[in-house]
């Protein structure tokens, strides 16, 4: 796979760091691309200490007078995050859904052409009618990331089912805690559950704390997901394993 599209249906269930964590994670050695495409605005420029710019804004300007190529879009918009890049939104959720606006499409087209690279796409609260739903009509991979709580996963199926209709696959990403197994969460939303995320007990959530000790197990189920999005074994047996 190479391009894998995340998103919410409602609150902050950790879309943007299981993002981060797959970037970081993915096994195969391929240039990683994660675009900040939360049409409520970005974070993780600040986070990482890169910025905004160069970023959304700046692609979609250069979208608007020049074809991008990957290595073009790297240049215009992106920033070195480690040993992956990132392309930034900017903090205002005007200006994110602006530069999604504009951007989206060209950007997609990008990604659907690049098989060298891997691109992550943190798409926020992803609906049909999300700017960043370009994306998610190229996706190899959408997954929704969701709450274990009842009034979290009740709001699921109707999500998966709409953006079925898009034509990609779509599997659901549960974060701890659940009351339920994976077996019964994929029979109540609908679709494979790829992966039970624990949550994560700490006051520091900073980007820069990800490694330290509170978040091994976070890792460990973040490794298992990117290696089956990578193709090591596919996302079903990851459903498989999510189960048992």
């Amino acid at each position: 796979m190479s391009v894998i599209v995340l998103g919410s249906v409602s609150g902050s269930p950790g879309v943007t760091r299981l993002a981060v964590g797959l970037a970081a994670a993915w096994p195969d050695g391929r240039r990683r691309i994660l675009v900040e495409a939360d049409a409520d605005g970005g974070r993780l420029g600040a986070e990482l200490g890169v910025g905004t710019e160069p970023g959304l804004m700046a692609l979609a300007l250069a979208a608007r007078t020049e074809r991008l190529g990957p290595d073009e879009l790297l240049a215009h918009g992106a920033a070195p995050a480690g040993d992956w890049y990132l392309v930034p939104a900017p903090p205002s959720p005007e200006q994110a859904h602006s530069a999604l606006a504009h951007a989206a499409g060209p950007l997609a087209d990008v990604a659907a052409g690049a098989v060298d690279d891997v691109w992550i796409v943190d798409a926020g609260r992803l609906s049909t009618r999300s700017p960043a739903l370009p994306f998610a009509r190229i996706a190899d991979q959408v997954l929704v990331v969701t709450a274990g709580s009842f009034p979290a996963l009740q709001l699921v199926p109707h999500r998966v089912d709409a953006l079925r209709a898009v034509g990609r696959p779509v599997a659901v990403v549960v974060v701890e805690p659940t009351s339920w197994s994976a077996g019964e969460l994929a029979d109540f939303v609908g679709t494979d559950v790829v992966a039970v995320v624990p949550a994560v007990r700490t006051r520091d959530r900073r980007i820069a704390a990800m490694r330290s000790g509170p978040w091994r197990t976070w890792w460990r189920a973040v490794d298992r997901l990117a290696a089956a999005c990578a193709g090591d074994h596919d996302v079903g047996l990851a459903a498989e394993e999510a189960r048992s």
